[in-house]
């Protein structure tokens, strides 16, 4: 016999003493719910990766605080013709009322025109910027 067969003649020895390993029956059963072993953990999982998510509470909108006026020309009492009043931000303060900032406006003819600061109605219910 040479080294060669001894050699396969010792590893199939070996490897039929060690044989597979029995599996007891119960667990090849499957858990309650499952279909594998670790069915019951993938079941669990499954469970809290698709349960329906909480429902928000509707969220009623509201008014933005600020909104913005873009340019826009005006009739301004003791003018000669429009003046351009330049785009900016307005506070609202109420539905009907809202802060403007100090403006300066530019007539057709060239002439400056400022505006103070104060409370008057929003852009669209006026007439003056």
């Amino acid at each position: 016999m040479g080294l060669r067969s001894l050699v396969l003649l010792i590893g199939s020895v070996v490897i039929s003493s060690i044989g597979v390993p029995a599996v007891a029956s119960s667990q090849l059963k499957s858990p309650p719910g499952g279909t594998t072993p670790a069915g019951a953990i993938f079941d669990r999982l499954n469970r809290e990766t698709t349960r329906p998510l909480p429902q928000a509470p509707v969220a009623t909108p509201t008014a933005p605080s600020d909104v913005w006026v873009p340019d826009r020309f005006v009739q301004v009492p003791g003018t000669d013709g429009q003046v351009m009043v330049p785009g900016h931000w307005e506070r609202r303060l109420s539905d009907h009322q809202v802060y403007t900032p100090p403006l300066s406006g530019r007539a057709t003819n060239g002439d400056i025109v400022n505006f103070p600061a104060g409370t008057q109605p929003p852009a669209h219910e006026r007439q003056a910027p």
